[in-house]
């Protein structure tokens, strides 16, 4: 008799033990199924095209961390989404006139190379809000913004996975028509012809007390290499701003010298400069034939 009961309730140990089982089991799969469906990924729609035009480069993430836009010199350039401007004002690295702005998710978007800023440091912005006018400061050779969009606020990530899938010129809000129509029958992308480059040239009189090895000027920069007292310096100056650059330079080469300046290294040679970013190189600046 007591055998008996024993295993009963061994018997009913293990169908107690074993529905636990299957429960626990069932549950910690529902608690992992709502956790993935929580994803902070931000949605396509969280952001609006900054602006109106073609794209004339994409996204590499190696070099080349965000999209260009290119158009003419004046369009709108509005606010992807609605946030605060954190950044606003010259960028000495490239940017040229740039804004950085975070939104309520955290995330961050960028436009750089305007022509001019309509937004301050500190200031509210709301989605589709004029923000700038596309130019062609820093280092740019033809009117276009370049737009970054990091969702961590750190990393970068090709815009174009974030927008809506219209076409940028589509975007533009409608008290913009106006503008828009204006700019739409222009050229996008005109170069400037050469000699018109070389006319608009201005004299590179950037410092150099001692021996100039290498002179020479570009689109957006005048450049020199510098030995003073048995030290190499690279001098570069952005057109759009009189206050030279110094970095240390060292001679890797045949007339050819290096400088580096965080992630970035210049190469110059008589023929130009090489910018480079981590390693990999961003574009070739020509020289202008003397």
């Amino acid at each position: 008799m007591k055998k008996a009961a024993l295993n009963r309730l061994y018997i009913y140990g293990l169908l107690g033990l074993s529905s636990l089982t299957v429960f626990l089991s069932t549950n910690t799969y529902a608690l992992t199924k709502v956790a993935s469906s929580t994803s902070t990924s931000v949605p396509a729609s969280a952001f609006i095209w900054p602006t109106q035009g073609m794209i004339s480069r994409g996204f590499q993430s190696s070099s080349h961390p965000g999209i260009d836009i290119a158009g003419v010199a004046g369009v709108p350039v509005v606010a992807a989404a609605s946030g605060k401007v954190i950044k606003a004002g010259w960028d000495d690295w490239g940017f040229g006139n740039y804004i950085r702005i975070r939104h309520p998710n955290g995330s961050v978007t960028v436009y750089g190379h305007n022509r001019r800023l309509l937004v301050s440091k500190g200031q509210e912005v709301a989605l589709g809000q004029t923000i700038a006018e596309m130019g062609s400061t820093g280092n740019s050779t033809a009117p276009h913004l370049h737009f970054e969009v990091h969702p961590n606020g750190i990393d970068a990530v090709d815009p174009i996975r974030l927008l809506s899938t219209r076409n940028p010129v589509n975007t533009i809000p409608p008290e913009l028509a106006t503008v828009s129509n204006q700019t739409q029958s222009s050229p996008v992308m005109q170069p400037i012809p050469l000699q018109r480059q070389v006319a608009m040239g201005v004299q590179n009189n950037v410092g150099c007390g001692g021996v100039t090895v290498i002179s020479g000027e570009t689109a957006n920069a005048l450049v020199k290499v510098c030995q003073e007292n048995g030290q190499l310096s690279y001098i570069g100056q952005l057109k759009q701003n009189p206050t030279p650059i110094r970095l240390s330079a060292r001679n890797i080469g045949a007339d050819r010298y290096r400088a580096d300046n965080g992630s970035y290294s210049y190469f110059v040679s008589p023929k130009g400069v090489e910018v480079w970013h981590d390693g990999h190189e961003m574009r070739f600046d020509s020289f202008y034939a003397n």
